[in-house]
């Protein structure tokens, strides 16, 4: 092996580029639309929560409670606020999908007997409805 021996050890220059960090903006703020849900979807999110948990009784406690709590300050409001955006979340992309139009149609379709209802969507006259 023949090494080229035609090589010189220089130093690089020690002046890099100088880069400024700019701050990034923060995403993660929420406008007062996003902070306060509504009334609506705290009653859902916590009667939901509590549905689950222990049936009707406890749904109705933890909505009202939820509705009290939602005004105070500390980890029961917070929480409480949270449940609400995320069932207002889970309200608007049910809302943008149209899921309650492909509810009632798949209902419909079990108890129609047959009978062919007409897309509003396209021409396919029934034919794989909940597709769309």
């Amino acid at each position: 092996m023949t090494a080229d021996k035609d090589f010189t050890f220089e130093p690089v220059p020690s002046n890099p580029p100088i880069v400024e960090a700019v701050p990034t903006p923060d995403f993660t703020t929420s406008s007062n639309e996003d902070e306060n849900p509504s009334d609506t979807a705290i009653l859902v999110g916590c009667g939901l929560a509590g549905w689950v948990v222990g049936g009707p009784f406890l749904a109705l406690l933890t909505a009202l409670g939820g509705n009290w709590a939602k005004k105070k300050q500390g980890p029961f409001g917070e929480s409480t606020r949270a449940v609400g955006r995320i069932t207002a979340a889970a309200g608007k992309k049910a809302k943008d999908e149209k899921l309650l139009h492909k509810m009632k149609t798949s209902v419909a379709s079990l108890f129609g007997g047959g009978k062919k209802s007409r897309c509003e969507h396209c021409d396919c006259e029934g034919q794989n409805v909940n597709l769309h």
